[in-house]
């Protein structure tokens, strides 16, 4: 096969931006380690098919391999992973097609509300990063109808969070949920590296958590996120417990403040802490009761002066490793998983728009990251 002239520089910027070592790469296309490494200087070319086959390995378009030098990727919202004035940090390829992904889900949601002439939604932006925590709280439990106390009736963390999405999404804000990049299985998000993000946009406002996460981290999460849409923050997080907030962005910290006291309100709080009992003891009594992660109930007590910083890390740490890891299902009803990546808010208005003749069914499939078959099965199951 005649060999095709790929950028070296390229295609080593490609691969550490994936993180994927000479040896790993050379397993995955099936080539020699020598050969990889002859396309990284530029002593070598590979074929057209495996120039294809190293842009899949690689999570990026074919026609990247053939620029004069790396491209430059800009992120289109805030990263509050980082420091005050060290932001640009790299997104992984993972991260930056699912976040591109959520951007167009949330671009058709936007022109779909705007061709059927509809406001947009008023709590977006509707508080700034001054604004008192106490004031934002109230606000969301009056938009969702979650009162005190909402999560001390409710048998599980995940029948938590799930009645969480539902009141979340009747009120118009979209709820992505998924551990992975589209439907491949194989790339699946690291927690590590972001627990969730932001869409702040008035007429489409969108929340992505990490699936990867446990129920409960995806339940604190979910709450950040939400303060991020009230005060019109766009961005990527992954809340931090085992800080002190001194490293931590404004944004970053009022949104932590905001889920604190949303998912456990302070006045409950304060009545139920035993103060003759060990604080990782008092954590996981109260965290069944609030239907949150035993973290969370640390740092409530952490921020009520119950426990110094010393106590409150050492409690964290010892409750990350009580914690069980999360199971992993056997795959679940495809519906239920189509619906809960996609949002269910988000996949009922294209179908209506696909039925109505107004959405192509590919075009469809292609926002759901299905084929188009399947559309026609998810009319029903919507319904």
């Amino acid at each position: 096969m005649t060999s095709v002239a790929i950028t070296g520089e390229v295609f080593r910027w490609a691969r550490e931006r994936a993180g994927v070592s000479n040896e790993k790469l050379a397993k995955t296309v099936s080539a020699k380690l020598e050969k990889i490494r002859a396309w990284e200087t530029g002593k070598e070319y590979p074929n057209f098919q495996q120039a294809q086959k190293l842009a899949s390995a690689l999570s990026i378009p074919l026609g990247y391999l053939f620029l004069s030098q790396p491209p430059q990727i800009t992120n289109p919202v805030a990263d509050f992973r980082t420091l005050p004035g060290k932001e640009g940090a790299n997104l992984s390829p993972n991260l930056q097609d699912v976040l591109d992904d959520a951007l167009r889900k949330s671009d058709w949601y936007k022109e779909w509300r705007q061709q059927e002439d509809i406001d947009p939604f008023e709590f977006v932006g509707k508080y700034t990063l001054r604004s008192k925590p106490e004031n934002i709280v109230h606000d969301m439990r009056q938009l969702l109808d979650i009162p005190q106390g909402f999560a001390e009736k409710i048998g599980t963390w995940d029948l938590h969070l799930r009645q969480l999405v539902q009141k979340v999404e009747a009120a118009g804000i979209l709820v992505l949920q998924s551990g992975i990049v589209g439907n491949n299985t194989s790339r699946k998000l690291s927690v590590q590296e972001f627990r969730g993000f932001a869409l702040a946009d008035e007429f489409a406002p969108l929340v992505f958590i990490n699936a990867q996460d446990s129920t409960a981290a995806r339940i604190f999460t979910l709450a950040h996120e939400l303060a991020h849409i009230w005060t019109g923050t766009s961005g990527i997080s992954n809340p931090d417990f085992e800080s002190n907030g001194d490293k931590t962005q404004r944004a970053e910290m009022l949104c932590n403040q905001v889920a604190a006291e949303f998912l456990v309100p302070n006045d409950m709080f304060l009545k139920r802490w035993n103060a003759h009992q060990d604080a990782l003891e008092n954590a996981q009594q109260l965290a069944v009761r609030f239907r949150v992660s035993s973290q969370v109930i640390l740092r409530r007590a952490f921020d009520a002066g119950f426990i110094s910083f010393d106590v409150y890390r050492k409690s964290i740490q010892e409750a990350i490793k009580a914690s069980k890891p999360r199971a992993k299902g056997g795959g679940g009803d495809f519906y239920n998983t189509l619906f809960s990546r996609n949002s269910r808010r988000f996949t009922t208005e294209l179908l209506s728009a696909v039925s109505s003749g107004r959405l192509s069914y590919l075009d469809g499939a292609r926002l759901l990251n299905t084929r188009p078959s399947k559309l026609v099965n998810a009319l029903d199951k919507i319904k």
